[in-house]
């Protein structure tokens, strides 16, 4: 094994640096050493065979580095279903958002579930968190390492033996659990893990240490650390608005509260935040709970209040005639330009959700963004929602749509391109950018767009990357985010194009067939939904008689004929435009 390797396995598995243990070959005991474990030692010795090494996984402030859950099927402690048990932890975890790495034991018989984290994190919060997934789960995980909230004593808390011990070695349950080499996986960070502990119902508060009640939460001093943000004013009491003339103590916050409540902080570090900043302005009122919990729930009332969706008005049916009638004839419906793909579905309406899906990387990002450009053409304001694409890959494709040509000639006439595509959109409608996380994020921008630019078509890329901030394991968000999404197109007037991945299962048939049941994660999706079309681009195919086709499917239409249920279009990946 190289160098690199060896100090990529050693900068993972971290843990403390003065101590480390070894087991010699052939002994079941491990011995105690008083110094970390080196690079020249793991080589020669531990990936020789001669001597494993372990590591000892929490530092003296109770943080750790690294953390898993360990599966065994020993003669002493048997669990033949260890491996399905370790899958479905795999799987549920990456349903979360986290890259997890797998283990196999050098028995053979056994493995690891890790995370790593680049900042160390409290060993009391990790393991809330493994029983958080393990209490959804319904696993009964036998042991978390590390295995203390706590070092207590002189102890130096749970040892791990560091891996490619004889047999050990990286598998990917995804491909039957094949051997893989260990490449630098994702750090997750504590907010991850915070975030996570309250989708499954956890507290994230450490009820058995009340010693850190008067300790700035991790989430606020994240947020402080935003330099100049409107937090970091509100936290130093810098006005900047005369909040009614109220600037006393109390009314501050109060101000306070309402921002990290708008900001979707947890009710329990809140309340931490707001004792804690009392604390500093020396206000008594923070020490009673009651108090506290006066200005949270005020916080929480008026932030409902200033967001509550815009709804459209009708008291009879008379009213919803009249305004049917008001939008005929006057962009009702909105087309992608694509000639063959309208004629077969006649446009999204205002109110109605549509879904774009897909497997990865065919072109469905590309298929929305061309329907939005068309209708601004048509002078029509529209916004894009966006968790995948930075601002600087959506520009590069705007670039490509507007002149095919290589990055030299970008480079040497950036300047003519740049007032090119000015121009183009110079007395059209505009398409508004905006990067989001979560559905909160998708609900706000939505309301302030249509209120403020008369936005009447956005997409949103995509679906399966939005958070949510109430529930529980990938299929209950996404079910959520699909009834705000379709929420959003009601109550704010506005036809929505959601994107959305396609399941794995299509790729594995022998012919190309979709069905609304293959929507990721959700059939909530193919309920909402107004109009599903799926699209499959064959220059993904190696075998493709015509690399440039891209069929559409269309699967459901709600409010309209499908005159065509199957379409076929030409994709220009040099310009990044459809064709037909």
């Amino acid at each position: 094994m190289d160098s690199s390797k060896v100090e990529s396995i050693l900068t993972f598995f971290k843990g403390r640096t003065d101590n480390c243990a070894i087991q010699a070959a052939g002994s079941a005991q491990f011995r105690r050493l008083e110094h970390g474990v080196s690079t020249e030692d793991y080589t020669t010795k531990h990936l020789a065979g001669t001597v494993c090494y372990g590591f000892y996984l929490m530092l003296e402030d109770n943080t750790v580095h690294c953390s898993c859950v360990d599966f065994d099927n020993h003669e002493d402690n048997p669990d033949p279903e260890w491996k399905d048990k370790a899958e479905r932890t795999y799987h549920f975890l990456e349903e979360l958002g986290f890259l997890p790495v797998v283990e196999i034991s050098s028995s053979g018989n056994g493995a690891h579930v890790w995370l790593f984290f680049e900042q160390s994190i409290p060993s009391w919060l990790i393991r809330k968190f493994w029983k958080a997934v393990d209490a959804k789960l319904q696993i009964g995980y036998k042991e978390i390492y590390p295995r203390q909230d706590r070092l207590g004593g002189k102890g130096v808390g749970s040892l791990v033996r560091l891996p490619y011990w004889n047999n050990s070695r990286f598998v990917n349950p995804e491909e039957d659990w094949a051997e893989i080499d260990f490449s630098d996986p994702r750090y997750t960070s504590r907010s991850e893990i915070e975030e996570s502990c309250i989708k499954l119902g956890a507290s994230i508060v450490n009820e058995d240490d009340t010693a850190d009640d008067g300790d700035i939460p991790h989430e606020v001093s994240s947020l402080l650390a935003i330099s100049n943000s409107k937090f970091s004013r509100l936290w130093n009491r810098i006005p900047e608005q005369n909040f009614n003339g109220d600037t006393s103590t109390s009314a501050w916050a109060f101000y306070i509260a309402e921002e990290l409540v708008y900001r979707r902080i947890h009710p329990d570090v809140i309340k931490r935040a707001i004792k804690y900043w009392c604390l500093m302005e020396g206000y008594a009122k923070g020490e009673r709970d009651n108090w506290l919990d006066t200005v949270i729930n005020g916080a929480y009332d008026s932030i409902n209040h200033r967001h509550k969706p815009m709804k459209i008005e009708a008291e009879t049916l008379v009213d919803c005639a009249k305004i049917f009638l008001r939008k005929v004839g006057n962009n009702y419906h909105f087309g992608s330009g694509i000639p063959a793909l309208d004629y077969s579905v006649q446009g999204l309406g205002l109110g109605e959700v549509g879904i774009i899906a897909a497997r990865p990387g065919h072109c469905k990002s590309a298929l929305a963004l061309q329907w939005l450009i068309h209708q601004s053409m048509e002078g029509v304001n529209c916004l894009m929602l966006n968790a995948e694409m930075s601002a600087n890959e959506i520009g590069r494709r705007i670039v490509m749509q507007n002149c095919a040509k290589d990055e030299e000639y970008w480079v040497e006439n950036k300047d003519g391109i740049a007032d090119s595509i000015e121009s183009m959109w110079e007395g059209k409608g505009s398409v508004f950018y905006k990067p989001v996380g979560s559905i909160d994020d998708v609900e706000e921008n939505i309301k302030n767009y249509v209120e403020q630019k008369n936005v009447q078509l956005v997409a949103v890329d995509y679906l399966q990357l939005l958070r949510s901030s109430t529930s529980n394991g990938r299929y209950e968000t996404v079910t959520e985010i699909s009834q705000r999404i379709k929420g959003a197109a009601r109550d704010y007037d506005v036809a929505i194009l959601a994107l959305c991945q396609v399941s794995r299962e299509v790729e594995k048939r022998d012919t190309v067939e979709f069905q609304g049941s293959d929507l990721r994660e959700s059939g909530q999706l193919e309920q909402d939904a107004d109009l599903i079309i799926f699209g499959w681009n064959h220059g993904k195919t190696p075998d493709s008689d015509n690399p440039k086709r891209y069929d559409i499917h269309v699967a459901k239409r709600r409010n309209g004929p499908i005159k065509k249920d199957k379409v076929y279009i030409i994709f220009e990946s040099s310009e990044q435009k459809f064709y037909g």
